[in-house]
């Protein structure tokens, strides 16, 4: 939706395709085609419709996008489609390509997966190696009754990633652009909190210093020069006590902690794709105040006072007009905006507390509300 509305300023006409009759996009797209994912006749029919396209999730079918790539321009692509939606070939690939990850051990079946936490030792974080994004198919591991918990209740035959549990300072994202001729930008470093694994607020800028923000541009640029990326990728980090900056997971889209940029910056990540898809130049972009963005799932709309939200200094609702709303999905975000973080602390503490996501909350949680190794 928010592509399609950037598209539609520039002068451009879209068609969407998403399995939902009537998703967001739909109210804005020229047209759209509702049929799944793994529909050979509607990719057809938007390989026919399109002069060039793009999708903003990661979950489809990569066959069906390098068949689209034979009959029209696909960006990014579904080479680092392949390698995003795996866990364990976007490990091995970070890897071989040099870049620092956490420890971690692939495995298959349960049994392996007790052997692995014998060497990589308690806590782990174990993965399924493929669908997951919002926290699913992830569990923190801290106790040896944990273990049998997600044995009984998680544990599967499949394909596992098991990742050393790490303490961290806190986590980062860059989201980055790369145009058709090479040239990449940056948007802001932002410091994301996460509670139950789904993102809940991105704050920018960051705490952290200017040398490990530097660190976490030049790696996003890495990996979008590494990576042969065109379009809009967002490469999420972790940052250890000791300063280190390590890549835990891309997306080659963009992301939910990329959308304080339709506020706060000259240029968002939506506009970024439409340019770097279309063949247009695409400018640095530029952060014109200090901001947050706060997540919106199904269960904090039951709570949230808008009236007294909306009065807020520097509050910005958005909304995406899903038809189903449920407790952990992501039915829009806040920005929060003002002259400087102190102000807009003030306003996020507020909403925070309206929506049952204060720091007592928190605190309660396994998750914990300060940085933490979580996905």
């Amino acid at each position: 939706m928010m592509i399609a509305r950037e598209a539609q300023r520039m002068g451009y006409r879209t068609v969407v395709w998403d399995p939902e009759a009537g998703c967001p996009a739909s109210r804005l797209a020229d047209e759209t085609i509702t049929a799944p994912f793994s529909d050979r006749e509607a990719a057809e029919r938007l390989a026919n419709r399109a002069d060039v396209v793009t999708y903003e999730f990661e979950n489809v079918d990569p066959e069906i996008v390098a068949w689209i790539e034979g009959a029209k321009p696909v960006f990014p692509g579904s080479g680092i489609l392949r390698v995003a939606q795996h866990r364990r070939e976007e490990k091995e690939e970070l890897k071989r390509l040099g870049f620092p990850t956490v420890a971690y051990l692939v495995v298959t079946g349960a049994s392996q997966v007790r052997e692995a936490i014998g060497t990589l030792g308690l806590p782990v974080v174990i993965k399924t190696a493929t669908s997951g994004y919002d926290g699913k198919g992830q569990s923190v591991i801290h106790t040896a009754e944990d273990l049998d918990q997600w044995g009984r209740e998680d544990a599967s035959s499949g394909e596992f990633v098991v990742e050393q549990f790490i303490d961290l300072s806190c986590e980062l994202s860059v989201v980055a652009a790369r145009t058709r001729d090479g040239l990449i930008v940056t948007f802001p470093v932002g410091e994301n909190v996460h509670r139950e694994n789904i993102l809940h607020r991105t704050i920018v800028p960051p705490s952290v210093s200017h040398e490990i923000q530097a660190e976490a541009l030049r790696i996003a640029r890495a990996v979008m020069d590494k990576f042969n990326v065109v379009g809009v990728l967002c490469t999420e980090m972790f940052v250890t006590r000791q300063g280190e900056v390590l890549v835990n997971e891309l997306a080659p889209r963009p992301h939910n902690s990329g959308h304080y940029t339709l506020d706060a910056c000259d240029v968002s990540q939506f506009e970024a794709v439409v340019r770097t898809v279309c063949g247009l130049p695409v400018k640095q972009p530029r952060l014109l105040t200090p901001c947050a963005m706060i997540n919106l799932l199904g269960k904090h709309l039951e709570r949230l006072n808008w009236q007294q939200a909306m009065n807020l200094p520097g509050v910005k609702v958005h909304l995406y007009g899903k038809k189903e709303s449920r407790p952990k999905r992501k039915m829009g975000h806040m920005t929060v905006l003002n002259y400087s973080l102190d102000e807009v602390w003030s306003s996020v503490t507020v909403l925070e507390e309206m929506i049952g996501e204060g720091e007592s909350v928190a605190a309660s949680s396994r998750i914990q509300p300060g940085p933490v190794h979580h996905r």
